[in-house]
């Protein structure tokens, strides 16, 4: 008789839930360092900038890098939903940590999930973005994508499957 396993894509499903927030957290890291980087310095080169269609900083530097390039025109330049995407990316990878770390289930594994897969909206709003009103392939903003998808996987392995989870 087989034991029964939450998905997982690394070492388990705990281990890779911590795994790619904090790799998400890095990227985040990162992402605010070009940012600010740049802005003080436009001469500077991220390591991300490869050529005018693939470079990181111009499209971290663009208006959509900033309250995903809508909240300025409804909020107001000031309002907090008006942040850095990173800073906004760096509060939900840290609040999953948070979570995972201190409440309990399946309250954690719902609240979680309901993050990873609002995160694929945003993803896939960027994404089009990038795409089709940036043309640029932003390798940082890529990462992110796939890091969002592989949370909803592992958040949803979490959620679908409770009575696995160890306690």
């Amino acid at each position: 008789m087989m034991s029964a396993e939450l998905g997982y894509l690394v070492w388990s499903n705990s281990a890779d839930v911590v795994l790619f927030n904090l790799i998400g957290v890095i990227i985040c890291v990162y992402s605010l360092y070009i940012e600010i980087k740049k802005e003080k310095d436009p001469k500077y080169r991220a390591a991300c900038d490869f050529n005018e269609h693939m470079s990181c900083s111009r499209v971290l530097t663009s208006k959509y890098s900033h309250g995903f390039g809508i909240a300025e025109g409804l909020l107001g330049k000031k309002h907090i939903l008006n942040s850095r995407n990173c800073n906004m990316g760096l509060v939900m990878y840290l609040a999953n940590l948070v979570i995972f770390f201190t409440l309990w289930e399946p309250l954690s594994s719902s609240i979680m999930l309901f993050c990873a897969a609002s995160s694929i909206f945003v993803c896939i709003y960027l994404a089009a973005i990038l795409a089709f009103v940036l043309k640029d392939l932003c390798v940082v903003c890529i990462t992110t994508y796939i890091i969002n998808g592989c949370l909803v996987y592992l958040n949803y392995q979490r959620y679908s499957h409770p009575y696995l989870l160890r306690h």
